[in-house]
């Protein structure tokens, strides 16, 4: 019989003596807390699992979601309520390929996300290698900074290279690559760490406590002179706030400066809230549409003036404010352009105005109540609108927005996040909400894509703790769920306070096989007829929030809208996320469809074949192109999106 060793005696080793420690992952992971990083999302694999490892024992938490694409969405809508980097990560080869998506959304909205890819080493580069992926290649041009980090004693100085890119304007995503062999690499290093040793252009805490934080600077008094000076001269002046306004922290310097001179203000994306929008000087970009294009002078602070916003056409003489040049647009009749940190440039307009005891411009009074007026009677013409289909069955679109907010006020007063998310339900919520404070309401910027919401709701509802008190709102379409729904699983395993409302109309743009193809996709090919773009009917998204052990309510009759929210919001802030998934009218769709730039889309569609409203918005917005008088085709009326798409229409101007 074998004699059994004895164990008593055996000497324990120390720490790092049978394994590797400290290594290359011990130093990525302190040059993260160090620049104050306490939680992150992704997908972990062999080649990062040193990083993740190694990132959890300083303490950070680690999320594991479905879909590393998911990782990064939350890590940016981290990022957009805690105003500084989120962090998320993903293996090599697929990891990488998967965060795509959602690092080009970063870009494309200036948010400062890092991502943390693994890598293969360089003897293998370009060669067919397992899970092959490279960093640099893929992400160079959809990143701020990009880079292949190869040597650990130089990561942590990579690290706070990507931090300082990240929060300096314009803010962006950083995408840094960890090759497997240099996290293989001897930590120590045997020999010196290249030839100016180890860490060599590396500087701890080179900021003190502001090491994790942007750098922010004012701007040239003369110019804050000669702004304030054109406001005072105006008649119709307004304040135009974007995203800037949000980075900065502007909103009580916002409020102040509007108070202050009686200067009405709007707001765009993510600064939606960064002026309060229940504030009588509050005005809306849908509901105040009519006072906004009226106005005779604005003062843009961060807004990015793009297709959006028309590109600025038709805009009065306008005052830029912007951190950077690259944030101001030379198609813009501009006669003031301020570079500086919008809270700080406002605060610099309140001191001014304060100094020199200016009151408010003359005609400011007849000017607050011409828009106030106009605010109001848009509201309200909005929510009669909108009960005029109270009992229209499938749910349509326009009610349920309005009955979504109206429980987020009755219950929270209206002090829920929104993720914007689902093509349809997007074009009618926004007018309908109210926000209170700056990001409360987040999209996919111009990136406009769809499947966010899932994740960016994750990020909130980590990064807001008050959200338990007032769970996040997702406003989901089908499609966009059937891209990201499976991780719904991580809201449940981390009890997070989210409502999921899924809009369900049978999938892709299903809108446009009403408005556009016709009601049998006759503008498609006989073979792709049957479905054309459309996906299951009724899909019960609801079901999947019971299998993963969360709250779901499907809903098919209007009056059952605001008792299933009260329920799902009540389950959410018990830590049971829920999904109330509502059957939707598919013959209500999106106005964009009917907008300039989709027209010219399909204008290959045939005339023929062609719903009644494609025809009249071909009409009217490609004249130029096509010969109507020609073949007899009279002039036509826009049809209101509104109305659900009858079986027969005529939008024929009557003599």
């Amino acid at each position: 019989m074998a004699k059994k060793k004895n164990t008593q005696n055996l000497k324990e080793a120390p720490l790092g003596a049978l394994e590797f420690r400290p290594n290359p992952g011990t130093y990525i992971a302190e040059a993260l807390v160090e620049h104050g990083v306490e939680i992150a999302f992704g997908v972990s694999g062999g080649h990062i699992w040193q990083i993740v490892d190694e990132m959890s024992y300083a303490g950070i938490k680690m999320i594991t979601v479905r879909h590393e694409q998911t990782g990064v969405y939350a890590a940016e809508a981290y990022s957009k309520v805690t105003r500084k980097p989120g962090v998320c990560f993903g293996t090599v080869g697929p990891g990488v390929g998967n965060a795509l998506s959602g690092v080009q959304q970063a870009y494309q909205s200036n948010s400062p996300v890092l991502f943390l890819g693994g890598g293969n080493g360089p003897e293998t580069d370009y060669l067919p290698v397992i899970q092959p992926s490279y960093v640099l290649d893929i992400m160079r041009h959809i990143t701020k900074f990009c880079l292949r980090c190869t040597e650990p004693w130089q990561v942590k100085q990579d690290i706070a290279r990507a931090f300082v890119s990240m929060q300096s304007y314009p803010r962006g995503p950083a995408a840094l690559e960890m090759p497997m062999y240099m996290l293989l690499k001897p930590v120590p290093p045997k020999a010196p760490g290249g030839m100016m040793g180890e860490h060599a252009l590396y500087y701890p805490k080179w900021r003190g406590e502001e090491t994790g934080e942007p750098i922010s600077s004012g701007a040239d008094p003369g110019l804050i002179s000669k702004a304030v000076d054109l406001l005072w001269k105006a008649e119709k002046p307004i304040v135009y706030a974007g995203d800037g306004a949000h980075w900065a922290d502007a909103g009580a310097a916002l409020l102040e400066f509007s108070e202050l001179t009686k200067i009405p203000v709007t707001t765009r994306r993510i600064a939606r809230g960064c002026f309060p929008e229940n504030h009588d000087l509050y005005l809306d970009s849908r509901t105040g549409r009519q006072a906004i294009n009226e106005s005779d002078i604005r003062l843009s602070l961060g807004v990015k003036i793009g297709m959006f916003d028309g590109w600025g056409m038709g805009w009065p003489p306008t005052i830029q404010v912007c951190e950077g040049t690259e944030g101001i647009w030379t198609y813009v009749n501009t006669p003031v352009t301020i570079l500086g940190n919008v809270r700080v440039v406002l605060e610099q307009m309140i001191d001014h105005v304060r100094k020199n005891n200016l009151k408010p411009p003359a005609g400011m009074e007849k000017w607050n109540h011409y828009c106030l007026k106009v605010q109001q009677g848009g509201v309200e013409a909005r929510h009669k609108k909108a009960l005029k289909y109270k009992n229209h069955k499938p749910v349509h679109y326009g009610y349920l927005a309005k009955v979504a907010w109206d429980v987020c006020e009755e219950l929270y007063g209206g002090m829920n996040r929104v993720m914007m998310d689902g093509y349809t339900i997007s074009d009618y919520a926004p007018a309908f909400i109210k926000a209170r404070y700056s990001g409360q309401i987040m999209d996919a910027s111009e990136y406009a894509g769809v499947g966010h919401g899932v994740g960016m709701a994750i990020g909130a509802a980590f990064a807001d703790p008050e959200c338990k008190y007032h769970p996040v709102l997702a406003l989901m379409g089908d499609a966009g769920m059937g891209i990201a729904g499976m991780d719904f699983e991580t809201a449940v395993i981390h009890k997070l306070p989210i409502v999921y409302l899924v809009t369900e109309n049978r999938g892709w743009l299903t809108g446009m096989k009403y408005a556009v193809y016709g009601e049998n996709w006759e503008g498609m090919g006989e073979q792709d007829r049957e479905y054309g773009q459309e996906g299951v009917a009724n899909a019960r998204y609801d079901l999947l929030a019971q299998m993963f052990g969360g709250h779901g309510e499907f809903v098919g009759n209007p009056k059952e809208i605001e008792s299933a929210l009260k329920r799902a919001f009540r389950s959410a802030e018990k830590g049971i996320p829920a999904i109330v998934n509502v059957h939707m009218d598919p013959r209500v769709h999106n106005r964009q469809l009917l907008a300039p730039a989709y027209v010219a889309s399909w204008n290959h569609v045939p005339w023929k074949d062609l719903a009644p409203r494609a025809k009249a918005a071909r009409r009217n917005f490609a004249k130029k192109l096509f010969d109507f008088e020609k073949y007899g085709i009279p002039p036509m009326n826009m049809p209101d999106t509104w109305e659900p798409v009858k079986e027969k229409e005529d939008y024929t101007k009557e003599d």
